[in-house]
C-alpha cells in the first residue's frame, strides 16, 4: 500500500482530485449531497458534500449512515424433519478419546479481517487469548521442533516422536 498522488491515473476513467493517504479511501463516482457511500456493497456512510469522482473521502465529506433493518413482524414457522442418521449409525468418532471417558473436538477459530489495517488488532487478540487460555509461553522458551520433524518424516513411531526432547537449553 502506498500514497497516492493528486491527478495520478489510477484506471483510464479515474483520477485523482488530491492526495489520498495509504489505506484510506476515495469516490469512484461523482456523489451529490445525501447519496449513499457504499464500501464491499454496503451502506457506510451520506455524502454531507457534494463529492467528485477521484475526490478522496473523509469525515469532512461523509457522515456515518447505515442501511435500516427491520425484524420482519411474521415469520413464517418451519417444520424441520431430521434427518435419516442410518448411514452415519456406523461412523467412528475422530476427536480426542480422553483418560477419563470424555471426548473432545479441536476447536479453530478464523478472524479474517476485511482491511489490512486491522490485523495489528488480530494480533492483540491472539496474544490475549493465548495468554488468558493458558497457552503462552511465559518463560519465553525456544523450541527446536527439526529433530521432531526428521523423525516424523523417517518414520519414527509414536513412541519415539513422542519422547522427542524439544526444549532448547
Amino acid at each position: 500500500m502506498t500514497d497516492l498522488k493528486k491527478d495520478e491515473i489510477i484506471y483510464p476513467s479515474l483520477k485523482l482530485k488530491n492526495n489520498v493517504k495509504a489505506k484510506h479511501k476515495f469516490s469512484i463516482e461523482n456523489l451529490s449531497i445525501g447519496d449513499s457511500v457504499f464500501m464491499y456493497g454496503v451502506v457506510v456512510g451520506k455524502a454531507k458534500k457534494r463529492i467528485l469522482k477521484g475526490e478522496q473521502i473523509s469525515p469532512f465529506n461523509i457522515v456515518h449512515e447505515t442501511e435500516d433493518y427491520k425484524i420482519p413482524k411474521k415469520v413464517s414457522k418451519t417444520k424441520w424433519n431430521p434427518p435419516s442418521l442410518d448411514e452415519i449409525s456406523k461412523k467412528i468418532f475422530l476427536g480426542y478419546h480422553r483418560e477419563d471417558g470424555k471426548v473432545g473436538t479441536e476447536n479453530n477459530w478464523l478472524i479474517i479481517p476485511l482491511v489490512f489495517c486491522q490485523n495489528r488488532n488480530i494480533e492483540k487478540i491472539k496474544k490475549n487469548m493465548i495468554k488468558s487460555l493458558g497457552y503462552s509461553n511465559l518463560d519465553d522458551e525456544d523450541y527446536n521442533l527439526n529433530e521432531l520433524i526428521e523423525k516424523y518424516k523417517k518414520g519414527g513411531s509414536e513412541e519415539e516422536i513422542l519422547k522427542t526432547k524439544l526444549k532448547q537449553n
